[in-house]
């Protein structure tokens, strides 16, 4: 019995032995020791690459160590010179695919000796990610005095920051950096009825050490320069009729503040004088470079058929001024003289 029981302690520590194997090689003079590993291992994400970032503290015997990828079809070595107790190490691995990766981490030492693996996982993206990506929108635009002014819906996610570029009255191109707090943005200057393109940059995650931009320019065009709201000043003169001489009955100031309505790309409607309640509309066109004023229908069949005139039209484009005298008589032969001046807001 006791030589049984000798035979199991026996079978007992070779088998103890064995697994220790495992873990520990030996070769002749000695056991070999693993080098220690890369400690607190992050990896950022990039344009079809990824940075590796990791710690060396506690073994001063690293040589170097090795990156896999790709089933270890692919791999990166890198020489490790130790200036301190702690030292950054700090890889870039390129030309990947766009999608997950998992990276494999092992150091050596001056004999070769070899690290047990560390795993990372980190992401590449690319065009794939550019072309799932838009750009940010307008909510409105509005023609002010200081230029063309464009209200910013919310900034899409993972947005930092929008580039936007359009061409002023001489031809000149510019470009603006909206940021994602920005809620207006105006454009001085701006030459209407041209091209202005959004583009919007991302940052796909937190960390990311590449931008990415959508991969289509979003377009706006603001062909109306008209369309804007305008203080209203000037005169509005009655005459009265032949009969009576035609001299001067009287006058009212003109104020207040209007809208006009943009009907399509050339042409917007706006309140005439002071006689909004009447339903009576200037009709202005402006193609960019010629001024043209009528009236609307409601207005036309409220006074002397073809009495309509238009004396003085102006519009300067810069502060965004229009002078306009008109004239017409009414339908009890009374002659009346408009003289307004509409000035943006």
């Amino acid at each position: 019995m006791k030589k049984y029981y000798l035979y199991l302690f026996l079978l007992f520590i070779l088998t103890a032995c064995s697994k220790m194997d495992d873990y520990k090689k030996f070769q002749q003079g000695g056991e070999i020791s693993y080098p220690g590993i890369m400690d607190s291992v992050k990896v950022f994400a990039g344009k079809n690459r990824v940075k590796v970032t990791g710690l060396f503290t506690s073994d001063p015997k690293i040589t170097h160590y090795r990156l896999f990828w790709n089933n270890h079809q692919d791999s990166l070595e890198v020489p490790v010179i130790r200036k301190g107790y702690v030292d950054t190490a700090v890889t870039y691995v390129p030309n990947l695919k766009e999608g997950a990766i998992s990276i494999e981490i092992r150091t050596y030492d001056a004999k070769n000796n070899v690290s047990i693996p560390l795993f990372a996982l980190g992401n590449a993206y690319g065009a794939q990610y550019e072309d799932g990506v838009g750009n940010r929108s307008a909510a409105s635009t509005a023609v002010t005095s200081e230029g063309l002014k464009i209200d910013w819906a919310q900034a899409p996610p993972n947005s930092i920051f929008s580039t936007v570029r359009y061409m002023v009255t001489n031809g000149e191109g510019k470009s603006v950096i909206v940021n994602n707090g920005d809620e207006q943005t105006m454009l001085p200057g701006y030459a209407y009825g041209t091209k202005i393109t959004v583009v919007s940059a991302y940052l796909p995650e937190p960390g990311a050490i590449d931008t990415f931009h959508a991969a289509r320019a979003d377009t706006l065009i603001k062909e109306n320069a008209l369309s804007s709201w305008y203080t209203s000043s000037g005169t509005r003169i009655n005459y009265t009729g032949p009969k009576a001489g035609n001299v001067i009955a009287g006058s009212s100031a003109l104020s207040g503040d209007k809208k006009a309505v943009e009907l399509n790309a050339t042409q917007v409607e706006i309140d005439y004088a002071n006689l909004a309640a009447n339903g009576w509309k200037y009709i202005l066109t402006y193609d960019g470079s010629k001024l043209t004023v009528a009236v609307n229908a409601t207005m036309l069949s409220g006074i002397k058929p073809g009495s309509f005139k238009v004396v003085t039209a102006s519009y300067d484009k810069i502060s965004g001024t229009l002078h306009l005298i008109t004239g017409y008589t009414n339908t009890a032969g009374d002659d009346r003289e408009v003289n307004e001046t509409l000035t943006l807001l």
